[in-house]
């Protein structure tokens, strides 16, 4: 069995309406002041963007497969560098809580420390984790820590012919987007045989950031009580 995840829609305990503090600003002065002159040609577009387009870059880096690239105007995503993680994140409102897996700006996961276990103890050294600290108006810290989450495993265990009609539809030649409702994603089918014993992933091919989890992974939240994003039961072929 297998369960997938879609970003949040809306502001709430799982996507907190605020700002990485300070972020981009520092992408962008390590572009300009630190990065070698041979990397910076990568994102100099001639008309003065460079550091802009590095920003962007790096946001994508840590949703995005090694190797992968955004376009031919990009270079190749490599690994994530200590410098270009988000440090800080201020909510715009107080909150009495967040939930153990939350999406942060630039459709950025991160996960608390409970979450966090269990991911390493299912997939030892398969994800990434980079700790960022929350805060609220006023300064006031959240009492829970929470860490950007890299995902470490991409598929292209997904079966566009043997999923429901309408569950998905084609976004260029061999990319699609999903339904993002509890019915579209019942239709959407993925091959065990390629998926395998992983608990955690991304599919390639699925433009709209599908996360993809184990019945196992599942459960173990479940029995944690960890509050999540909406899990949606897909087809396992």
């Amino acid at each position: 069995m297998v369960w997938g995840m879609s970003m949040p829609s809306g502001f709430g305990e799982f996507f907190p309406d605020g700002e990485f503090v300070g972020w981009r600003e520092c992408l962008k002065t390590y572009y300009g002041t630190q990065m070698p002159e041979e990397q910076k040609a990568l994102f100099d577009d001639g008309r003065g963007n460079g550091a802009n387009r590095y920003a962007y870059h790096v946001s994508e880096k840590l949703k995005r497969e090694p190797g992968s690239c955004l376009s031919q105007h990009y270079p190749p995503f490599g690994p994530v560098e200590p410098h270009e993680t988000p440090k800080s994140f201020r909510t715009a409102k107080r909150h009495a809580s967040l939930g153990s897996l939350v999406a942060l700006n630039d459709s950025i996961l991160a996960v608390d420390e409970a979450l966090k276990g269990i991911i390493e103890r299912l997939e030892p050294g398969v994800h990434r984790f980079f700790p960022v600290e929350t805060s609220m108006p006023g300064g006031a810290a959240f009492p829970r820590a929470h860490h950007i989450l890299f995902i470490g495993r991409f598929f292209d265990s997904f079966s566009p012919e043997r999923s429901d009609d309408g569950s998905w539809r084609p976004d260029g030649p061999d990319h699609y987007f999903h339904e993002p409702n509890k019915k579209g994603m019942a239709g959407l089918a993925f091959s065990r045989a390629i998926f395998g014993d992983a608990h955690l992933w991304r599919e390639r091919r699925m433009s709209s950031l599908l996360t993809c989890l184990s019945d196992e992974l599942r459960t173990e939240i479940a029995k944690a009580r960890l509050r999540t994003p909406k899990l949606c039961q897909m087809k396992e072929i």
